[in-house]
């Protein structure tokens, strides 16, 4: 069995372990990191290459073989050139190996580029975008106050801020309510384990007003039951395995939810 090629997306400011520990987990092939260095010889800058130094160490240690592609023309912490950015890399992996496993690391860099990311990763078939939470804090309560207090009062790490600058407008759709309602329905069936034939799930939508295809009366040569099962298949089951929603294990099986219809119930129209 041919192993797909795993390639992670991720941005380097000021964590390692957020970058490196999911890197390691999902055994990446290929690490793309986006870090910024503004040019200029102002002498902070040393601090953001310190930390992509040892980010990319640290990758080379646990992952012998990893292809490490740095990316540092684009500030990280600017939306639409990271979106631009990152568009152009996914389409770079895919058309140099169109069947890879990409995953992209969303907690990893300032709001602008998790924001653009979680876009990108959303927009790639086949993409997954992933968070990854902190376990352990470098910094303790009282370090906290020294840092990010100012004359005993709380500042925050950022003293003073621009004005603010206004994202470009993308219109993403909500899925179908009455898919992801009669979806829903369906769900609570299997997790019952009770029957889902047609007949079964089409008599729950109804009972739950979900349901509104009436057969047309003057098509005579099919019975209006087989023409319910029929636009139930069409309209449901098909539309669910389409979307992703919905899989069948085995011939003959039942169909499942898949992780992504369990996000999709558990997340819109509640």
């Amino acid at each position: 069995m041919v192993l797909k090629k795993r390639v992670v997306i991720a941005c380097v400011s000021f964590e390692v372990a957020m970058v490196v520990r999911p890197a390691v987990e999902y055994g990446a092939d290929e690490i793309h990191l986006f870090h910024y260095i503004r040019s200029g010889n102002n002498p902070d800058a040393a601090v953001y290459a310190d930390f992509y130094d040892e980010v990319c160490r640290q990758l080379r240690e646990q992952l012998p073989k990893v292809n490490i592609i740095e990316h540092r023309d684009e500030p990280v912490y600017s939306f639409q050139p990271m979106l631009r950015a990152l568009l152009g890399t996914v389409a770079g992996v895919r058309r140099d190996c169109p069947e890879a496993d990409l995953f992209v690391n969303v907690s990893s860099g300032p709001s602008e580029f998790s924001a653009a990311a979680i876009i990108v990763a959303m927009m790639t078939p086949g993409a997954s975008a992933f968070t990854v939470s902190t376990k352990e804090y470098t910094v303790n309560t009282p370090q906290l106050r020294e840092a990010y207090y100012s004359n005993g009062r709380p500042v925050g790490l950022s003293a003073e801020v621009y004005s603010p600058r206004p994202l470009p407008s993308f219109f993403i759709t909500k899925p179908d309510e009455g898919l992801v309602r009669a979806l829903r329905v369906y769900a609570d069936q299997r997790t019952r384990r009770e029957p889902v034939t047609a007949v079964t799930v089409i008599g729950l939508l109804r009972e739950a007003g979900l349901w509104d295809y009436t057969p047309v009366a003057a098509d005579r040569k099919t019975e209006p039951k087989q023409k319910e099962v029929m636009y139930y298949q069409r309209h449901y089951i098909d539309s669910w395995v389409r979307l992703g929603w919905l899989d069948k294990p085995a011939r003959g099986a039942k169909y499942d939810l898949t992780d992504a219809g369990q996000n999709i119930i558990d997340t819109f129209y509640r």
